[in-house]
């Protein structure tokens, strides 16, 4: 009770400081922000679990997809791991990661905690057999890793032991029938003195290196060490039953060597890996907050699922995907790795619990739940997470799509799971936005261009798909593009086409910086609890906290539009959204880490409709002559026609290899600013929610703004701005 009572106490207080911290911070110009605002070495306190997938350094090489694992009781040593290949790349002892502060951890790659024991060629360690990562298994502080050779099951095992004042890294395979040999390199001995010994029935090789002796030996009589070509193998033969090995490395000086010997026959047998990868004990407890509702006359109020900013763990919540399971649970990753689930969400959300369900995954920006399971994008691969016996927490980590591409750099971020009614998933990074397969085997590249994408969208039936570009080199302003297979948009330079004439594919539109920065994903509302909004579609800004809606109309084929905003702001970058099946509202979370209004690190928010009606416009159309406006809910005629209520300007941008762009007037492209466009007339029209704008100058742009004063029909004060693009005029409106 006074546990329980004293956590919701500390949550009812951080929630005041993160709610006053909100009010406080600079929302109107993030952009004011450098690299001193984004160094924080906090990761480093966190406890990260048993493993981590990332970047992984090595002296003979950095490993894109590396999987680095605690071993030993005590953490005493760590290995790592290259999934792409299913090779063990290095081991070392002293520590196990350490984070660099800049951009809180994400933009360098994390050192090894000290020094390498040992290395493996960089070659894949299978040689030229086919390999197909599985995923792994934690069981307790173990965890076994699972993969194909050839038509072949591995199961391996890392762990460390000790004993007679020696230290050994141990790897265990437990290996399927074969009906070919199989070998796995374990060692490069190049450049490296090497003699072997019997002792006692073992075979011990010895190798010379910086360290001292590193002694390599294996038991069980499922497997024989073999060298040749300077490297050190451990060989299968063909077998119709299942082989156990178990290889041990150690440094030791060369008196040591019967001590060796000793640690090795003293030391169990091979363990049953089919059965340690059945689920072990649970890690983490569970953690209760309390949220708070929001309020306000709108008809989208943001309430705030209290996110356990403070934990045991020190785990950090820069939120990046949500979705919901069957039960009504939320599921929520975060960029530093981990994946928890929310029990309780309910309409008064005093009773939630936050459950730390799994841990260690690659820089996760997007998650989605099918057919009950969840699954989460990484830089290295799409994982579904499995419960195996329902305790709470993930003991199967599965590979269901690794055929991500990715890089060694920094900054090459996967973001933006996303699914249609077909089954197919689709996400975005550097190289473009890609669909993988319901089954997970065939990835295909849609369309490419996009500087930086944080986020992308997917109408339910995937005839729609949108992406959000970062303003850059190549991009003169943030954007949300429709994606048409096989389209360019233009960032790393021009691609004129007969098709294409501007060398790249025009954006649906462009938003100006200081509307949104930084943009995150979109999404359609597909609720029918969330009002007349049904079936249109959203825009989350990560620079600005906010959301809009954005309003899309084609044109003689061609897609344009405008966003406008939505009320209310959130307490960190927005960047996903998913509609709770249960009670038919929208959760977003964000985070931050860039140039972001965000007070804190990230949140889970609720946008709830309230019932009253929306006070936001619905359609946008643009003719020859002016542009029409469709509203949620009918105007009052005196404001809608008088001229004086609007302000019309447009503007154009420079597509260039430089950052960003300026502002240039239409009709003088050399010339900075924005060109005031003459409302000549309003007229509302007969539905009493639409008004006509007769504008006679209009013309394709690439920005246009219209800002607005109106009233509702209930004498409502409506006041906010459209921004878009013009690609092409529609048939002259005849009133």
């Amino acid at each position: 009770m006074f546990t329980t009572f004293s956590f919701a106490t500390r949550t009812l207080v951080a929630l005041a400081v993160s709610l006053r911290a909100f009010a406080a911070a600079p929302d109107d110009k993030p952009e004011r922000q450098r690299e001193p605002d984004w160094v924080d070495a906090r990761w480093n306190q966190t406890d990260l679990g048993n493993f981590h997938a990332s970047v992984v350094p090595l002296p003979g090489g950095r490993i894109a997809k590396g999987l680095s694992v605690r071993v030993g009781a005590h953490g005493e040593g760590a290995v790592a791991y290259d999934t792409a290949t299913c090779s063990l790349r290095a081991g070392w002892t002293g520590g196990f990661l350490k984070f660099a502060p800049g951009r809180y951890g994400l933009i360098d790659a994390p050192l090894l905690g000290g020094p390498v024991q040992f290395t493996a060629p960089a070659a894949p360690a299978w040689g030229t057999a086919a390999v197909q990562w599985r995923g792994l298994h934690v069981s307790g502080p173990r965890v076994v890793l699972e993969y194909k050779v050839g038509e072949t099951t591995v199961k391996e095992s890392p762990w460390f032991e000790s004993g007679e004042n020696l230290d050994a890294f141990t790897r265990i395979f437990e290996v399927d029938p074969t009906s070919v040999p199989l070998a796995v390199a374990l060692l490069d001995g190049k450049d490296r003195a090497h003699d072997v010994a019997n002792i006692e029935g073992l075979k011990i090789f010895s190798f010379q290196d910086t360290n001292g002796l590193l002694r390599v030996t294996v038991s069980g009589a499922g497997a024989e060490l073999r060298f040749s070509s300077n490297v050190l193998k451990l060989h299968f033969p063909i077998t119709n039953t299942t082989s156990h090995a178990k290889v041990f490395l150690s440094h030791c000086t060369a008196q040591d060597l019967l001590k060796f010997a000793t640690l090795v026959k003293n030391s169990a047998a091979a363990e049953d890996l089919a059965a340690l990868a059945r689920s072990g004990p649970l890690r983490w407890k569970p953690l209760p907050t309390r949220g708070q509702r929001g309020f306000g006359s709108d008809a989208y109020v943001i309430d705030t699922l209290t996110v356990p900013y403070e934990n045991p763990w020190k785990a950090l919540f820069f939120t990046s995907g949500v979705d919901f399971l069957p039960n009504g649970d939320a599921a929520v990753c975060t960029i530093h790795g981990d994946v928890w689930l929310v029990s309780g969400v309910d309409n008064t959300l005093q009773k939630l619990t936050w459950r730390r369900f799994a841990t260690g995954l690659f820089q996760p920006l997007g998650l989605r739940v099918r057919n009950g399971k969840i699954h989460v994008l990484g830089r290295d691969q799409i994982t579904v997470l499995h419960d195996e016996n329902g305790d709470g927490e993930a003991d199967f980590y599965e590979n269901f799509c690794n055929q991500i591409q990715t890089s060694t750099s920094g900054h090459d971020y996967v973001t933006s799971l996303d699914t249609d009614t077909n089954g197919n998933f689709y996400y975005i990074d550097p190289r473009g936005v890609h669909r993988v397969s319901p089954d997970g085997k065939k990835l295909e590249t849609m369309a490419a261009g996009w500087r930086n994408p944080n986020g992308m969208g997917v109408s339910a039936d995937g005839s729609i798909i949108t992406a959000a570009p970062q303003q850059g080199e190549w991009t003169p302003s943030s954007s949300i593009c429709e994606v048409k297979p096989g389209g360019w948009y233009g960032y790393g330079g021009p691609r004129v086409t007969t098709e294409r004439p501007l060398g790249y594919d025009a954006p649906l539109c462009w938003i100006p910086h200081r509307v949104d920065n930084s943009g995150g994903s979109q999404l359609w509302v597909t609720s029918d609890g969330w009002g007349p909004l049904r079936d249109h579609f959203m825009h989350f800004s990560f620079g600005r906290c906010a959301q809009f809606l954005v309003l899309r109309e084609v044109v003689d084929g061609m897609a344009q539009g405008a966003i406008t905003p939505l009320p209310g702001k959130f307490l960190s970058g927005a960047m996903r959204g998913a509609f709770n099946p249960h009670d038919g509202q929208l959760y977003v979370v964000g985070s931050k880490g860039w140039q972001t209004s965000a007070a804190r690190d990230g949140c889970l928010q609720r946008v709830r409709y309230t019932g009253a009606t929306p006070l936001v416009p619905l359609e946008f159309h643009v003719h020859t002559n002016g542009v029409r406006i469709m509203f949620a809910t009918p105007l009052d005629r005196a404001a809608a026609e008088d001229v004086g209520s609007y302000a019309v300007a447009h503007w154009n941008y420079r597509y260039a290899k430089p950052y960003g762009s300026k502002d240039y007037l239409p009709s003088e492209p050399e010339q900075e600013g924005h060109e005031t466009l003459e409302v000549r007339a309003a007229k509302l029209l007969p539905d009493g929610r639409g008004v006509f704008l007769e504008i006679p100058a209009l013309r394709p742009v690439m920005q246009f703004e219209i800002r607005y004063s109106l009233k509702s029909a209930d004498g409502k004060a409506m006041r906010s701005e459209l921004h878009g693009s013009i690609n092409r005029l529609g048939a002259r409106w005849e009133k």
